[in-house]
Protein backbone atom coordinates (compact mmCIF):
# COMPACT_ATOMS: atom_id res chain seq x y z
CA UNK A 1 0.00 0.00 0.00
CA UNK A 2 1.60 3.25 -1.11
CA UNK A 3 0.27 6.62 -0.29
CA UNK A 4 -1.28 8.50 -3.14
CA UNK A 5 0.48 11.26 -5.00
CA UNK A 6 3.86 9.60 -4.91
CA UNK A 7 3.56 7.60 -1.73
CA UNK A 8 1.65 10.19 0.26
CA UNK A 9 3.92 12.74 1.84
CA UNK A 10 2.67 14.18 5.08
CA UNK A 11 1.81 17.37 3.19
CA UNK A 12 0.28 16.87 -0.22
CA UNK A 13 0.12 19.50 -2.94
CA UNK A 14 -3.20 19.14 -4.62
CA UNK A 15 -3.33 20.45 -8.16
CA UNK A 16 -5.61 23.27 -9.13
CA UNK A 17 -9.14 22.88 -10.34
CA UNK A 18 -9.54 21.36 -13.76
CA UNK A 19 -12.34 22.51 -16.00
CA UNK A 20 -14.86 19.70 -15.71
CA UNK A 21 -15.21 19.51 -19.46
CA UNK A 22 -11.54 18.64 -19.71
CA UNK A 23 -11.99 15.57 -17.53
CA UNK A 24 -15.31 14.33 -18.81
CA UNK A 25 -16.19 14.25 -22.49
CA UNK A 26 -19.74 15.43 -22.95
CA UNK A 27 -20.23 16.17 -19.30
CA UNK A 28 -23.51 17.70 -20.37
CA UNK A 29 -25.30 18.73 -23.55
CA UNK A 30 -23.34 21.08 -25.76
CA UNK A 31 -25.49 24.13 -25.34
CA UNK A 32 -23.60 26.08 -28.01
CA UNK A 33 -25.68 29.19 -28.11
CA UNK A 34 -24.51 29.95 -31.63
CA UNK A 35 -25.58 33.45 -32.53
CA UNK A 36 -26.29 32.03 -35.87
CA UNK A 37 -29.02 30.33 -34.04
CA UNK A 38 -30.44 28.62 -37.03
CA UNK A 39 -33.81 28.52 -35.54
CA UNK A 40 -34.86 29.34 -38.95
CA UNK A 41 -37.05 32.09 -37.66
CA UNK A 42 -34.72 33.78 -40.07
CA UNK A 43 -35.86 37.31 -40.10
CA UNK A 44 -32.81 36.93 -42.17
CA UNK A 45 -30.32 39.55 -41.58
CA UNK A 46 -30.03 39.53 -45.28
CA UNK A 47 -33.19 40.52 -44.32
CA UNK A 48 -34.89 39.41 -47.38
CA UNK A 49 -37.14 42.39 -46.96
CA UNK A 50 -37.60 42.20 -50.61
CA UNK A 51 -41.01 43.54 -51.00
CA UNK A 52 -42.26 40.37 -52.20
CA UNK A 53 -44.56 38.73 -49.85
CA UNK A 54 -41.90 36.18 -49.38
CA UNK A 55 -41.05 38.12 -46.32
CA UNK A 56 -39.16 35.11 -45.39
CA UNK A 57 -39.91 35.10 -41.76
CA UNK A 58 -37.79 32.02 -41.68
CA UNK A 59 -35.83 33.65 -38.95
CA UNK A 60 -32.58 33.03 -40.63
CA UNK A 61 -31.98 36.45 -39.29
CA UNK A 62 -29.19 34.92 -37.44
CA UNK A 63 -30.71 36.18 -34.25
CA UNK A 64 -31.00 32.48 -34.11
CA UNK A 65 -33.10 31.85 -31.06
CA UNK A 66 -32.38 28.13 -30.98
CA UNK A 67 -30.16 26.65 -28.39
CA UNK A 68 -27.42 26.70 -30.96
CA UNK A 69 -27.44 30.41 -30.43
CA UNK A 70 -23.74 30.90 -30.43
CA UNK A 71 -23.59 33.36 -27.60
CA UNK A 72 -21.59 30.35 -26.55
CA UNK A 73 -22.64 29.57 -23.02
CA UNK A 74 -21.86 25.90 -23.51
CA UNK A 75 -19.69 23.83 -21.21
CA UNK A 76 -17.00 24.23 -23.83
CA UNK A 77 -17.04 27.89 -23.08
CA UNK A 78 -13.91 29.60 -22.12
CA UNK A 79 -15.27 30.33 -18.66
CA UNK A 80 -12.31 28.52 -17.14
CA UNK A 81 -12.62 27.78 -13.44
CA UNK A 82 -10.53 29.87 -11.10
CA UNK A 83 -7.60 27.49 -10.73
CA UNK A 84 -6.01 27.63 -7.31
CA UNK A 85 -3.53 25.14 -5.93
CA UNK A 86 -3.67 24.31 -2.25
CA UNK A 87 -2.13 21.99 0.31
CA UNK A 88 -3.74 19.43 2.56
CA UNK A 89 -2.05 17.71 5.49
CA UNK A 90 -3.24 14.44 6.97
CA UNK A 91 -4.57 14.65 10.51
CA UNK A 92 -1.87 12.64 12.32
CA UNK A 93 -2.26 9.46 14.34
CA UNK A 94 0.47 7.89 16.47
CA UNK A 95 0.81 4.19 17.12
CA UNK A 96 3.35 2.66 19.51
CA UNK A 97 4.10 -1.07 19.43
CA UNK A 98 4.89 -2.38 22.92
CA UNK A 99 6.69 -5.64 22.19
CA UNK A 100 7.24 -8.56 24.56
CA UNK A 101 10.94 -9.45 24.28
CA UNK A 102 11.03 -11.98 27.10
CA UNK A 103 12.91 -15.26 26.74
CA UNK A 104 9.75 -17.19 25.89
CA UNK A 105 9.56 -15.24 22.62
CA UNK A 106 12.66 -16.97 21.22
CA UNK A 107 10.77 -19.46 19.07
CA UNK A 108 8.34 -16.88 17.72
CA UNK A 109 10.79 -14.01 17.31
CA UNK A 110 11.39 -14.70 13.57
CA UNK A 111 7.62 -14.58 12.96
CA UNK A 112 7.30 -11.26 14.80
CA UNK A 113 10.28 -9.80 12.94
CA UNK A 114 8.86 -10.80 9.55
CA UNK A 115 5.39 -9.52 10.40
CA UNK A 116 6.63 -6.14 11.67
CA UNK A 117 8.98 -5.73 8.71
CA UNK A 118 6.23 -6.40 6.17
CA UNK A 119 3.68 -4.33 8.05
CA UNK A 120 5.87 -1.26 8.55
CA UNK A 121 7.13 -1.40 4.97
CA UNK A 122 3.57 -1.48 3.65
CA UNK A 123 2.47 1.42 5.86
CA UNK A 124 5.47 3.67 5.26
CA UNK A 125 4.36 7.25 4.52
CA UNK A 126 0.72 6.30 5.04
CA UNK A 127 0.09 9.03 7.59
CA UNK A 128 0.64 7.03 10.80
CA UNK A 129 3.60 7.95 12.98
CA UNK A 130 5.01 4.73 14.45
CA UNK A 131 6.90 4.30 17.70
CA UNK A 132 8.38 1.22 19.34
CA UNK A 133 8.99 0.04 22.89
CA UNK A 134 9.96 -3.28 24.45
CA UNK A 135 10.21 -5.14 27.73
CA UNK A 136 12.28 -6.25 29.61
CA UNK A 137 15.62 -4.49 29.12
CA UNK A 138 17.73 -7.09 30.93
CA UNK A 139 17.61 -10.66 32.23
CA UNK A 140 15.41 -9.58 35.09
CA UNK A 141 12.26 -7.47 35.30
CA UNK A 142 13.63 -4.03 34.49
CA UNK A 143 11.85 -1.80 31.97
CA UNK A 144 12.88 1.30 30.04
CA UNK A 145 13.04 4.74 31.62
CA UNK A 146 12.29 6.33 28.22
CA UNK A 147 10.65 4.84 25.16
CA UNK A 148 12.90 2.91 22.77
CA UNK A 149 11.81 4.82 19.63
CA UNK A 150 9.56 7.88 19.88
CA UNK A 151 6.59 7.89 17.49
CA UNK A 152 7.39 10.12 14.53
CA UNK A 153 7.30 10.19 10.75
CA UNK A 154 9.91 8.00 9.09
CA UNK A 155 10.69 5.62 11.97
CA UNK A 156 9.76 2.44 10.10
CA UNK A 157 13.31 1.50 9.07
CA UNK A 158 14.67 2.23 12.55
CA UNK A 159 12.11 -0.12 14.12
CA UNK A 160 12.83 -2.86 11.57
CA UNK A 161 16.57 -2.55 12.22
CA UNK A 162 16.00 -2.81 15.97
CA UNK A 163 14.02 -6.03 15.54
CA UNK A 164 16.74 -7.53 13.36
CA UNK A 165 19.59 -6.72 15.76
CA UNK A 166 18.05 -7.69 19.11
CA UNK A 167 17.04 -10.99 20.70
CA UNK A 168 14.56 -12.06 23.40
CA UNK A 169 15.68 -12.48 27.00
CA UNK A 170 14.46 -12.20 30.57
CA UNK A 171 11.04 -12.14 32.21
CA UNK A 172 7.69 -10.51 31.30
CA UNK A 173 7.14 -7.19 33.15
CA UNK A 174 4.15 -6.12 31.08
CA UNK A 175 2.29 -3.99 33.61
CA UNK A 176 5.47 -2.18 34.63
CA UNK A 177 6.05 -1.32 30.95
CA UNK A 178 2.48 -0.08 30.55
CA UNK A 179 2.67 2.08 33.70
CA UNK A 180 5.43 4.10 32.00
CA UNK A 181 2.77 5.59 29.72
CA UNK A 182 0.98 7.19 32.65
CA UNK A 183 3.77 9.79 32.53
CA UNK A 184 3.64 12.45 29.81
CA UNK A 185 7.43 12.68 29.84
CA UNK A 186 8.07 9.03 28.97
CA UNK A 187 7.49 9.36 25.20
CA UNK A 188 7.73 12.54 23.15
CA UNK A 189 4.35 13.52 21.73
CA UNK A 190 2.61 10.44 23.09
CA UNK A 191 0.04 11.38 23.99
CA UNK A 192 -0.46 14.85 22.54
CA UNK A 193 -3.61 16.94 22.48
CA UNK A 194 -5.43 16.68 19.18
CA UNK A 195 -3.50 13.60 18.03
CA UNK A 196 -5.00 10.10 18.16
CA UNK A 197 -2.67 7.87 20.19
CA UNK A 198 -2.71 4.05 20.20
CA UNK A 199 -0.67 1.49 22.17
CA UNK A 200 -0.43 -2.04 20.72
CA UNK A 201 0.62 -4.69 23.23
CA UNK A 202 2.13 -7.87 21.69
CA UNK A 203 2.59 -10.66 24.23
CA UNK A 204 3.20 -14.40 24.19
CA UNK A 205 2.83 -15.40 27.83
CA UNK A 206 1.53 -14.42 31.23
CA UNK A 207 3.23 -11.48 33.00
CA UNK A 208 5.48 -12.86 35.71
CA UNK A 209 7.14 -9.94 37.48
CA UNK A 210 5.40 -7.64 39.98
CA UNK A 211 2.37 -7.51 37.71
CA UNK A 212 -1.02 -7.71 39.35
CA UNK A 213 -4.18 -9.60 38.48
CA UNK A 214 -6.75 -8.87 35.79
CA UNK A 215 -8.34 -6.14 37.91
CA UNK A 216 -4.98 -4.43 38.22
CA UNK A 217 -4.49 -4.50 34.43
CA UNK A 218 -7.96 -3.07 33.99
CA UNK A 219 -7.02 -0.15 36.25
CA UNK A 220 -3.69 0.43 34.50
CA UNK A 221 -5.23 0.34 31.02
CA UNK A 222 -8.05 2.65 32.09
CA UNK A 223 -5.48 5.13 33.36
CA UNK A 224 -3.86 5.16 29.92
CA UNK A 225 -7.25 5.80 28.35
CA UNK A 226 -7.72 8.72 30.74
CA UNK A 227 -4.40 9.95 29.30
CA UNK A 228 -5.95 9.72 25.81
CA UNK A 229 -4.08 6.54 24.87
CA UNK A 230 -6.24 3.73 23.47
CA UNK A 231 -4.90 0.18 23.76
CA UNK A 232 -5.07 -2.91 21.54
CA UNK A 233 -3.98 -6.37 22.73
CA UNK A 234 -2.40 -9.09 20.56
CA UNK A 235 -1.68 -12.56 21.97
CA UNK A 236 0.93 -14.60 20.11
CA UNK A 237 -0.20 -18.18 20.72
CA UNK A 238 -1.64 -16.84 23.95
CA UNK A 239 -4.92 -15.56 25.26
CA UNK A 240 -6.08 -15.27 28.86
CA UNK A 241 -7.67 -12.95 31.37
CA UNK A 242 -4.73 -10.51 31.32
CA UNK A 243 -5.09 -9.67 27.63
CA UNK A 244 -8.88 -9.78 27.92
CA UNK A 245 -8.73 -7.16 30.68
CA UNK A 246 -6.40 -4.92 28.65
CA UNK A 247 -8.50 -5.11 25.49
CA UNK A 248 -11.78 -4.57 27.35
CA UNK A 249 -10.47 -1.43 29.09
CA UNK A 250 -8.57 -0.12 26.06
CA UNK A 251 -11.30 2.22 24.85
CA UNK A 252 -11.93 0.51 21.50
CA UNK A 253 -15.43 -0.50 20.32
CA UNK A 254 -16.21 -4.09 19.21
CA UNK A 255 -14.62 -6.12 17.75
CA UNK A 256 -11.40 -4.46 18.93
CA UNK A 257 -12.29 -4.70 22.61
CA UNK A 258 -11.13 -8.32 22.65
CA UNK A 259 -7.57 -9.57 22.03
CA UNK A 260 -6.27 -10.67 18.64
CA UNK A 261 -5.08 -14.26 18.89
CA UNK A 262 -2.30 -14.84 16.33
CA UNK A 263 -0.17 -17.86 15.49
CA UNK A 264 2.41 -16.87 12.86
CA UNK A 265 3.79 -13.96 10.82
CA UNK A 266 0.79 -13.87 8.48
CA UNK A 267 -1.89 -13.72 11.18
CA UNK A 268 0.17 -11.19 13.15
CA UNK A 269 0.58 -8.97 10.08
CA UNK A 270 -3.16 -9.22 9.39
CA UNK A 271 -3.90 -8.13 12.96
CA UNK A 272 -1.53 -5.17 12.65
CA UNK A 273 -3.09 -4.17 9.32
CA UNK A 274 -6.52 -4.24 10.95
CA UNK A 275 -5.30 -2.01 13.77
CA UNK A 276 -3.60 0.41 11.38
CA UNK A 277 -6.80 0.81 9.37
CA UNK A 278 -8.56 1.80 12.58
CA UNK A 279 -5.79 4.24 13.48
CA UNK A 280 -5.49 5.68 9.98
CA UNK A 281 -7.56 8.80 9.57
CA UNK A 282 -9.05 10.02 6.33
CA UNK A 283 -9.39 13.52 7.79
CA UNK A 284 -7.12 16.12 6.22
CA UNK A 285 -6.36 19.68 7.26
CA UNK A 286 -6.72 22.21 4.47
CA UNK A 287 -3.74 24.55 4.56
CA UNK A 288 -3.65 28.10 3.24
CA UNK A 289 -6.32 28.12 0.54
CA UNK A 290 -6.56 31.39 -1.35
CA UNK A 291 -8.70 33.96 0.42
CA UNK A 292 -11.14 33.85 -2.48
CA UNK A 293 -11.64 30.10 -2.16
CA UNK A 294 -15.32 29.17 -1.98
CA UNK A 295 -16.12 25.92 -0.10
CA UNK A 296 -18.97 25.31 -2.52
CA UNK A 297 -16.53 25.45 -5.42
CA UNK A 298 -14.16 22.58 -4.65
CA UNK A 299 -13.96 19.07 -6.08
CA UNK A 300 -11.79 16.01 -5.49
CA UNK A 301 -10.92 13.50 -8.19
CA UNK A 302 -9.74 9.90 -7.74
CA UNK A 303 -7.81 8.78 -10.83
CA UNK A 304 -9.44 11.56 -12.82
CA UNK A 305 -13.02 10.69 -11.80
CA UNK A 306 -14.91 13.24 -9.73
CA UNK A 307 -15.65 12.19 -6.15
CA UNK A 308 -19.02 13.60 -5.15
CA UNK A 309 -19.51 15.45 -1.91
CA UNK A 310 -21.56 13.27 0.42
CA UNK A 311 -22.53 15.06 3.61
CA UNK A 312 -23.01 12.47 6.33
CA UNK A 313 -21.27 9.82 4.21
CA UNK A 314 -24.53 7.90 3.79
CA UNK A 315 -25.78 5.83 0.89
CA UNK A 316 -22.88 4.14 -0.86
CA UNK A 317 -20.39 5.39 1.73
CA UNK A 318 -18.34 6.99 -1.04
CA UNK A 319 -17.38 10.62 -1.39
CA UNK A 320 -16.13 13.32 0.93
CA UNK A 321 -17.45 15.91 3.34
CA UNK A 322 -16.36 19.01 5.17
CA UNK A 323 -15.64 18.67 8.89
CA UNK A 324 -17.16 21.56 10.82
CA UNK A 325 -18.28 24.95 9.60
CA UNK A 326 -14.86 26.54 9.11
CA UNK A 327 -14.06 24.38 6.04
CA UNK A 328 -10.52 23.79 7.24
CA UNK A 329 -10.82 19.99 7.34
CA UNK A 330 -12.09 17.50 4.79
CA UNK A 331 -12.87 13.81 5.37
CA UNK A 332 -13.05 11.05 2.79
CA UNK A 333 -16.01 8.76 3.49
CA UNK A 334 -15.40 5.11 4.56
CA UNK A 335 -15.59 3.43 1.14
CA UNK A 336 -13.40 6.09 -0.46
CA UNK A 337 -11.04 5.86 2.51
CA UNK A 338 -10.77 2.12 1.86
CA UNK A 339 -9.80 2.94 -1.73
CA UNK A 340 -6.82 4.81 -0.28
CA UNK A 341 -5.63 2.13 2.15
CA UNK A 342 -6.43 -1.05 0.18
CA UNK A 343 -4.45 -2.18 -2.83
CA UNK A 344 -3.16 0.52 -5.16
CA UNK A 345 -4.37 3.92 -3.95
CA UNK A 346 -5.80 6.38 -6.46
CA UNK A 347 -4.09 9.52 -7.66
CA UNK A 348 -5.95 12.33 -5.91
CA UNK A 349 -6.41 15.75 -7.46
CA UNK A 350 -8.31 18.63 -5.94
CA UNK A 351 -8.95 22.24 -6.74
CA UNK A 352 -10.93 25.31 -5.86
CA UNK A 353 -13.06 27.12 -8.38
CA UNK A 354 -15.39 24.61 -10.02
CA UNK A 355 -18.92 24.19 -8.61
CA UNK A 356 -18.98 21.32 -6.14
CA UNK A 357 -20.60 18.16 -7.49
CA UNK A 358 -22.79 16.55 -4.80
CA UNK A 359 -24.99 13.51 -4.36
Amino acid sequence: MKYWLVMIPAIVLMSGCHHIGSLFEDAGPDVDVDSDSDSDTDTDADSDTDADSDSDTDSDSDSDSDSDSDSHSDSDSDTVCDEQDFFIEIEPARLVILQDCSGSMSTTWPHVTIALTNFLTAWTDMGIEFGFDHFPIDENCEVNSTITIDPAAGTETTIINWMNTNSPMGATPLEEAMINYQSYGYATGFPEAGVDSYLVVILDGSPNCASGDAASFTTTTASLLANNIKTFAIGFNYSNITLNAIAAAGGMPPPHNIPFNVTDSVTLQNALNDIARVAFTCVFNVLSPDASADPDNVNFYFDGVVLLRNDGCGGSGEGWQWIGSTHTQVEFCPVSCDDITDGVPPAIIAGWGCPTMVY
